[in-house]
């Protein structure tokens, strides 16, 4: 059987949601295919250095325009190229409509139904709306990352619940464990310019990860040796939340690292007093089951997925949209005694067991051999 995988969203080198996914199940995939099947890696760029080297089961193709790559290139190449490809899999919102091959779509979330262009660009939202709905009625299967995002398909767009299968993301065991060295941690908080106690944010920054009334529920906080570093990479609408703590008076306690590598994440995580997670909507949080496998206290919003995904191991913001509720959790997990937090971070890793790249990939693997 020839497998078709669009590795566009997980070639890129700079990796946030929807990258992450892609890239890690690309990877497990490969690990997990059979020796009767093939693997085409379909894209519009050369595969990056840290992507799996091609072999007689993974077989690199990298053609067409860069423009309207899946409505044009890819297209063409499920029609007429060689050799025909039985299914193609695409770890996004975006697959090609008009073709003989069936599909499988792997949709992270619906956040652009919900908020709008309050919280995105008009492109984006206007993308998103289009190609959605029609790519969720072209796919043979629908797959999304937790039972919250599969309420929000069968509600916005009617979808048949037994056509949506729940695959749930993972994390990297090499990467994000407890066993980080306290002189990692030492020079990690050098580079980004940390120092003593912090709370940290990481994750893309955009409207719906509510960054502001984090910003502004820290500055309430009668703690002014404390920080709060915010890590991640600029998202849409972000200048608001850039210019926050200088409106605020607090800029010198709120640290910006920009995008952090895989490498330093641990440490930042590890050094911290706790994760927080203020959002508006996620469809699952990955950050969220990275932070508890490292070995920290997390703060989350209780809406959409979260409690799907932290369970009972967390310390949740009841009404994220509020200030003082965001400030009386962040109060909640400072005062927690050395026995408290053990006990939170204990949980924590427990829960992360639930949540494994070799059995998502698997589970996607026969769901593709069956469609």
């Amino acid at each position: 059987m020839n497998i078709g995988f669009d590795i566009n969203e997980a070639n890129i080198p700079q990796r946030v949601g929807v990258n992450q996914v892609a890239f890690n199940i690309f990877q497990h995939l490969v690990k997990h295919i059979s020796e009767e099947d093939k693997l085409y890696a379909l894209g519009k760029d050369r595969p990056l250095p840290d992507m799996p080297v091609g072999n007689e089961k993974l077989i690199y193709e990298i053609f067409g325009s860069k423009k309207a790559w899946v409505l044009t290139s890819l297209t063409k190449r499920l029609w007429l190229g060689k050799p025909k490809i039985d299914v193609i899999f695409s770890p996004s919102h975006y697959t090609p409509l008009f073709t003989p091959t069936k599909t499988v779509i792997y949709l992270m979330d619906m956040s652009f139904e919900r908020f709008g262009t309050e919280y995105f660009t008009d492109y984006d939202i206007n993308q998103l709306k289009k190609w959605t709905p029609l790519s969720v009625k072209k796919a043979k299967k629908v797959l999304t990352i937790s039972e919250f995002s599969k309420n929000e398909i069968v509600k916005l767009y009617h979808t048949p619940p037994e056509k949506i299968e729940v695959v749930y993301p993972a994390f990297d065991k090499d990467v994000y464990h407890g066993k980080v060295p306290k002189t990692k941690i030492v020079s990690v908080k050098k580079k980004y310019g940390i120092s003593g106690s912090y709370l940290l944010y990481w994750g893309t920054l955009q409207p719906r990860k509510n960054i502001t009334r984090l910003i502004d529920a820290f500055a309430k906080l009668d703690k002014p040796q404390l920080k709060l570093v915010i890590c991640g990479k600029k998202g849409w609408l972000y200048d608001q939340i850039l210019e926050q703590s200088k409106s605020l008076g607090i800029d010198n306690r709120v640290i910006f690292t920009g995008f952090a590598p895989n490498d330093d994440l641990p440490a930042l995580i590890k050094g911290s007093r706790a994760f927080v997670l203020p959002s508006l909507y996620e469809g699952f949080g990955m950050p969220v089951v990275e932070a508890q496998a490292v070995g920290t206290p997390i703060v989350v919003s209780r809406v959409s997925s979260l409690p799907e995904v932290a369970g009972e191991s967390a310390i949740y913001i009841e009404d994220p949209m509020s200030v003082d509720s965001i400030k009386e959790s962040l109060e909640k997990v400072l005062a927690l005694s050395i026995s408290e937090r053990l006990k939170l971070i204990k949980e924590g890793k427990e829960n992360t067991k639930r949540f494994d790249w070799d059995i998502s990939a698997q589970k996607i693997l026969n769901i593709l051999k069956t469609v």
